[in-house]
């Protein structure tokens, strides 16, 4: 009876100590070559992700989510195209659920730089321009002619031909950013984001 009572104060113990929160983020694999996952779930300890590029066991990794700054951890097991990491600190990873960091901006996935181009139309103005960077959510692009915040349209990225539609969110200083209408797949992300 007290064998049984330790595995089940054991058990419970593990399931308090290893909670997980089941989310769907994509996330930026941090490096030379920056790389795409996407979080399936995530605790104070560490994550369990699908990858494009799939690490090995024992790889030291970084990995950056929206609300938190590049984690960096050991991959501990692969299954496909999964893998788990383990964090190497604890990491705050509720932060991931909130609406404003504590500086009061508010967090945004993770951003890939590119040197693309891309065609885009918004109303009756069309040109060909610069891409700088580009999110699961949004791209930033260089202005060229009359750009205003809540034109509506779509870009199309060069040499992919992906076409993005959305809405220009700002406009300053020669450049602006493009809200998409809904967020890229991990497998459309990572597609452009490879184009070098």
């Amino acid at each position: 009876m007290e064998q049984v009572e330790q595995q089940q104060g054991a058990s419970a113990e593990r399931r308090t100590g290893k909670r997980h929160s089941a989310v769907l983020l994509l996330g930026k694999v941090c490096g030379d070559v920056p790389g795409v996952c996407l979080v399936h779930n995530i605790s104070a300890s560490g994550l369990m992700a699908r990858f494009v590029d799939v690490p090995n066991v024992g790889d030291s990794i970084t990995i950056e989510v929206r609300g938190l700054s590049p984690v960096s951890g050991t991959v501990r097991w692969v299954n496909g195209r999964k893998a788990g990491i383990q964090f190497d600190s604890p990491q705050p990873y509720e932060q991931i659920f909130s609406h404003e960091n504590e500086d009061d901006t508010v967090p945004r996935p993770p951003r890939f730089p590119v040197a693309l181009t891309a065609d885009v139309r918004l109303g009756t103005h069309k040109f060909t321009t610069a891409m700088l960077d580009i999110s699961a959510g949004g791209a930033k692009l260089q202005a060229e002619g009359p750009v205003q915040t809540g034109l509506a349209g779509h870009i199309v990225v060069k040499p992919l031909g992906t076409v993005i539609s959305g809405t220009v969110c700002w406009v300053q200083d020669g450049r602006f950013g493009f809200r998409f209408v809904s967020p890229l797949s991990m497998d459309t992300l990572a597609a452009i984001v490879g184009l070098r």
